[in-house]
């Protein structure tokens, strides 16, 4: 597996709030976390580095065995957890009143892919020339685009698009989804923060997936590309190569 984590601060911006990095198990599973801190919130930094920071040493302290069953239950274990701790930071300090960050992640175990998320922070699979997108926004744009309110192309200007409807550690509780997919389904797997998908289309995105093979190479050409578009946000994203293993560790617990 081929792993590549890239930040970069933006056109627009004076600070990074957004946070990614990776964890990895004895026995060779693997947890790839990246955080966006909310905009408009105190300590969006600090939120996020602190999300990334508590699941990374969660997941390197289990020393259960990584079946289907145990995976879920560890990732619903580790949002509330990472949710609770965050919110309680945030009462305990004045100046980190507030705060709070999307969430992306992705437990690799055998050849299993679980993803959560929380907010806008996305997760992109690509295989067979295709990029397609694996999560749905939980934001008040998405949701106004699936009532009809709005079409997708507005919702690329709308006022509101990065307000977000769940994020860790703003409400005592949270709601994510999780998705479960195969490494032999997919070629590469790209995490990343809105910085990078409201400055770039689907189809720009898919056409440097198709023309770049080396993942280091493809996230510097992503982040050059979303700054040439105006790089008003942080950008984030984590990519990695999904070969063809014939590994059984973890399993799907049947």
């Amino acid at each position: 597996m081929e792993i590549s984590v890239r930040s970069n601060v933006g056109k627009r911006r004076k600070t990074n709030q957004d946070y990614a990095d990776y964890f990895v198990t004895s026995e060779d599973c693997y947890l790839f976390v990246l955080c966006d801190g909310v905009g408009g919130h105190l300590a969006g930094d600090v939120a996020s580095e602190l999300t990334a920071k508590f699941l990374g040493n969660l997941f390197k302290d289990y020393r259960v065995t990584f079946t289907d069953q145990q995976s879920t239950e560890w990732i619903r274990d580790a949002v509330e957890g990472v949710n609770q701790y965050i919110y309680q930071k945030s009462l305990e300090d004045n100046q980190l009143e507030g705060m709070g960050t999307t969430l992306i992640m992705a437990l690799i175990s055998g050849d299993s892919i679980y993803i959560a998320h929380v907010g806008d922070s996305r997760a992109y699979a690509f295989s067979q020339g295709e990029l397609v997108q694996l999560t749905e926004d939980q934001s008040l744009v998405n949701e106004l685009i699936r009532i009809g309110e709005i079409t997708a192309e507005e919702g690329l200007e709308h006022p509101s698009r990065n307000i977000v409807t769940q994020s860790i550690g703003i409400t005592p509780t949270v709601s994510y989804e999780l998705a479960k997919l195969s490494m032999h389904e997919i070629d590469r797997l790209m995490l990343c923060s809105d910085g990078l998908t409201n400055m770039l289309t689907l189809e720009e995105m898919n056409q440097l997936f198709a023309q770049q093979t080396d993942i280091d190479a493809l996230g510097l050409q992503l982040i050059d590309k979303a700054n040439e578009a105006g790089g008003k946000d942080n950008i984030t994203l984590i990519l990695l190569t999904c070969p063809q293993i014939e590994a059984t560790v973890g399993g799907d617990g049947e």
